[in-house]
């Protein structure tokens, strides 16, 4: 992270503290901030997601809405990529829950044939010479992810060897979690002997207001070639913003991927038309197959799993 965002995690970190100084005067003392085990509703702090070949939703991330006692742990794939992630508390529904969209994406990210469908990238690297299989399709993109919360997405992407930059309100522990997932991740790919060290050790957390200036972004990287904004789409009200911030920042033959789903917050109709806006940008709009994952919550309605992705360019995609 930039020196200003430390300096501005700092002042909010001198001002909690302060707060609990003021609290352990007139109370017993409390564990305000949480530990690795657990958050303030018991449920774990630092938790884990790993991609799956067979399970749409991968292994972890969303409450179990059957017993599988009798089943067992689910099954891990040999090449399956894991990730380490943390849940802001930050306010209900704004980093501290882990969408299906954003499993789903994270999920095809792993996997590099259906990588490679979904950005549309090349089976080889150059014309000249054909793509490297024992490399990720990721390896040295420009990843940028939008409205992260947990950033499985991100995670998954710095794992698989994208240059990534992980962003989301200017809220000081929302990027201080994201800051830490980057550090964790990054210890895990060193005791994985993970090929694309160099590539993980770029990695950012930053704050980032759609429709407001994206300086602090470029001063990390001027263009991005991949930009995911996973289920940013329920406040219509904010669709404009979010284009724009798009605009600003994909590459001229970069994709974005935005998928999401319908939560009912606000009318279907209105979320949907985020697709004429993108259209009226200038923006190439491709609505990529509906994905049924498990919503994140047992009280919730299946269509809060059910995944809409699009996809957008800059430029027709070419016959």
């Amino acid at each position: 992270m930039s020196k200003e965002t430390y300096e501005w995690i700092k002042a909010d970190d001198e001002e909690k503290l302060e707060l609990q100084k003021q609290i352990a005067a007139e109370t017993a003392p409390l564990n305000l901030f949480g530990d690795d085990d657990d958050s303030n509703d018991g449920t774990a702090r630092v938790q884990t997601w790993t991609s799956s070949l067979t399970n749409p939703d991968g292994i972890g991330g969303f409450q179990n809405h059957r017993n599988d006692q009798d089943d067992g742990a689910p099954t891990k794939d040999s090449d399956a990529v894991s990730i380490i992630f943390i849940l802001s508390d930050s306010h209900d529904g704004f980093g501290d829950v882990v969408w299906a969209s954003s499993r789903h994406i994270a999920n095809l990210l792993a996997n590099p044939n259906k990588c490679r469908e979904l950005l549309l990238l090349p089976l080889y690297q150059t014309e000249e010479e054909p793509f490297e299989t024992q490399f990720h399709p990721l390896k040295g993109k420009r990843f940028i992810e939008l409205g992260a919360g947990a950033g499985i997405p991100s995670w998954t992407a710095m794992k698989c060897g994208a240059r990534v930059v992980c962003t989301d309100q200017r809220k000081a522990n929302r990027i201080r979690c994201m800051a830490e997932c980057i550090e964790r991740n990054y210890e895990q790919m060193k005791l994985e002997e993970s090929p694309y060290l160099k590539d993980g050790l770029a990695a950012r957390a930053c704050p980032l207001e759609w429709g407001k200036s994206v300086d602090e972004v470029k001063a990390i990287e001027e263009k991005f070639d991949i930009i995911i904004a996973a289920d940013c789409c329920y406040m219509p009200w904010l669709h404009d913003e979010m284009l724009d911030t798009i605009d600003k920042l994909l590459e001229d033959k970069g994709a974005a991927i935005v998928p999401f789903c319908l939560h009912g917050n606000a009318d279907d109709d209105d979320v949907w038309g985020i697709v004429d806006r993108a259209k009226a940008k200038g923006f190439a709009v491709e609505e990529l197959p509906v994905t049924q994952l498990t919503p994140p919550g047992m009280l919730m309605e299946s269509k809060q799993g059910l995944v809409h992705t699009l996809r957008l360019t800059k430029s027709s995609i070419p016959n």
